[in-house]
């Protein structure tokens, strides 16, 4: 009973663990599919509604860029999620490096590289900060990332004077850089990665998947299938760059950059499987020698760090600061993570995953306003993935629970 209070009080319930006593699962499980398969029916019934340039390649990669900074943050949010933590203060992180970034440069006339650096330290500080109150004075980590929003948005406010940052070239110290800023800037839309970069990440997305159907797939047959679908899958990736004359701008290759990254550190470290220990049971993993708070901390840091990155693009991409800018990602954000533990996992968060459901929840949103509904109705799509979400990995891990204590009823009785 000690063991699930905790967990309650320090942040959200982990998806339940197979018992030991279960029979290993053979082949691909059914229910990681459901999600991705009535995902893929929505994609070819726009297809069918909207036409086929709805699923124009440069299209969905343009909805990548413009997007970068809310998928940035929910790579950020599910690293605390797998640790059984929440962080809402990132989407304030993310608003005031984007005031630093711009700011530092322009009005005080700070070198480029001292700016970003700035900026990078800032984001680390809040992140410790984060850690100090939920690790070192046991505050709830909801009440204290809440607490800790409200503290970064009201530094940008002050640094800013409540007001929208616009650099004037004529009177302002110092100016963005073009590498930073503008229409030839590595965070513009058109400046565009070398076809070898683009080869290299088809590979890498294709080896991700793959490594991670093999350690799903319990036979043989099963590891056939996971090829084949992989091998289909870069087909596909290779005809639609080659044919599609797809671009893919610098700001998607650091954000897939970003994601297999984070997806090595958490299924290849020892830090990962750490960080899967604790936000399974953090007690169990304390007996078990992991050293839980030093594992809380860093989740802390490394959702700031990421926000504070998703600050730095948003501001090179709008050459500009304002008021609460990033404060409408984090809802899209949080309904990414959660939408993991439905994608391709069976009740986990995934790295992948967060970063594919963002992707969906995007395409959904951008179908629906190509077909006439106002864009104001994007709160409420993402509101109800996020419930759909929820609400379908707590419907199946019952499901399985129920099943387990069959099982156990069973050979108690044998």
């Amino acid at each position: 009973m000690k063991t699930r209070q905790a967990q309650s009080e320090t942040g959200p319930a982990a998806a339940p663990a197979d018992d030991g006593g279960a029979p290993p699962r053979r082949g691909l499980p059914l229910v990681p599919l459901i999600a991705p398969a009535a995902f893929l029916a929505v994609l070819v019934g726009y297809a069918l509604w909207l036409g086929g340039d709805f699923l124009d390649g440069n299209t969905r990669i343009l909805d990548l860029h413009q997007n970068a900074p809310v998928l940035l943050i929910a790579l950020g949010l599910v690293i605390c999620l797998i640790a059984g933590q929440f962080d809402l203060s990132v989407a304030s992180m993310a608003t005031l490096t984007a005031f630093l970034s711009v700011g530092l440069m322009t009005k005080q006339g700070w070198p480029p590289a001292v700016a970003l650096f700035a900026c990078l330290a800032v984001a680390v500080a809040g992140g410790l900060f984060n850690a100090l109150l939920v690790v070192g004075l046991r505050v709830n980590a909801f009440i204290a990332t809440l607490g800790s929003g409200g503290v970064f948005l009201g530094i940008a406010a002050v640094y800013s004077d409540g007001t929208s940052l616009i650099p004037d070239a004529g009177n302002d110290p110092g100016t963005l850089p073009s590498w930073f800023a503008g229409p030839e800037s590595l965070t513009s839309f058109q400046t565009k990665a070398p076809t070898v970069v683009v080869v290299v990440l088809i590979a890498v997305l294709v080896g991700s998947l793959l490594l991670t159907g093999f350690e799903r797939a319990r036979t043989s047959r099963g590891r056939t299938l996971v090829a084949a679908g992989c091998a289909l899958l870069a087909a596909v990736a290779l005809a639609i760059f080659v044919l599609g004359d797809v671009e893919v701008p610098w700001t998607v290759v650091l954000l897939l950059g970003v994601t297999f990254g984070l997806w090595v550190l958490m299924h290849y470290s020892t830090l990962g499987r750490h960080l899967y220990a604790v936000g399974g049971n953090a007690l169990a993993a304390r007996l078990a020698g992991v050293r839980a708070n030093r594992s809380t901390t860093f989740v802390f840091v490394m959702a700031a760090v990421l926000a504070g990155l998703a600050g730095v693009v948003l501001g090179g991409n709008q050459g500009a600061a304002s008021p609460g800018a990033a404060t409408p990602y984090l809802l899209p954000a949080f309904a990414a993570g959660f939408l993991s533990t439905v994608l391709f996992s069976d009740g986990r968060f995934h790295v992948w995953g967060t970063l594919l459901g963002g992707f969906l929840i995007i395409t959904v949103a951008q179908g629906l306003v190509a077909g006439g509904v106002p864009f104001t109705w994007n709160d409420v799509i993402n509101g109800l993935v996020l419930i759909g979400a929820v609400a379908f990995q707590s419907f199946f891990s019952g499901d399985r629970g129920a099943r387990r204590s069959r099982r156990r009823a069973r050979a108690a009785e044998a």
